[in-house]
């Protein structure tokens, strides 16, 4: 809630320097597909037409930013994944082991793991056990991993909401940061359509 409704909005006043909720009801019907789906890959077509509609982001810099951050953009599970391990250390009995070293690696883990994770649902699990397991010197399941089992397809669609909102806000902080403008697009399409057909050297 708080990288929602504060570090977005915030980052979008500083560099935007606009009303952040204005852009963000444009992207409303992207944040309810993506609950319902908890797939950032399946709500990518929404999200690029909500940008879109919203009329503040260039075509060139929505493919691009939109694109790259479905896959990379898992900020919902970077957050939720330390959240995970260190309940599962201390439901197991082992927060004796939770020092800074293991605080910095699960950190480290979370960050580049997340950005490795399929944008599909429940694709995490695997992450948790494996930074757990890492971080910790264990094998197996943590015996408490049955409850972050019962919980993450609740929790998996919160994370998606929260990744594509940072997809579509970082779309436009990316235009107000590099001054991108509309003319680009139309120098794309000029030189697009100044391109040769492709039959023209089968003939």
């Amino acid at each position: 809630a708080t990288h929602f409704f504060i570090v977005y909005p915030s980052l979008y006043l500083l560099i935007v320097r606009q009303n952040p909720f204005r852009y963000m009801k444009y992207i409303f019907p992207a944040q309810v597909f993506a609950f319902a789906s908890a797939s950032s890959a399946a709500t990518l077509p929404i999200t690029m037409d909500c940008v879109e509609a919203s009329g503040e982001v260039p075509r060139s810099v929505k493919n691009f930013v939109l694109s790259m951050g479905a896959t990379l953009n898992m900020d919902g599970g970077a957050i939720y994944f330390p959240t995970a391990i260190v309940f599962l250390a201390v439901s197991s009995g082992i927060e004796d082991k939770l020092n800074a070293a293991s605080y910095f690696l699960i950190i480290l883990l979370s960050t580049l793991g997340s950005a490795g994770t399929a944008p599909v649902p429940s694709a995490s699990l695997v992450l948790i056990i494996t930074a757990y397991n890492t971080v910790f010197d264990t094998t197996g399941t943590p015996e408490a991993f049955g409850l972050i089992f019962a919980v993450d397809w609740l929790m998996d669609r919160f994370r998606t909401t929260l990744n594509v909102t940072g997809d579509a806000m970082m779309a436009r902080i990316v235009t107000a940061a590099g001054k991108a403008t509309f003319e680009d697009d139309t120098l794309e399409n000029e030189v697009y359509e100044g391109e040769p057909e492709i039959e023209h050297y089968y003939k």
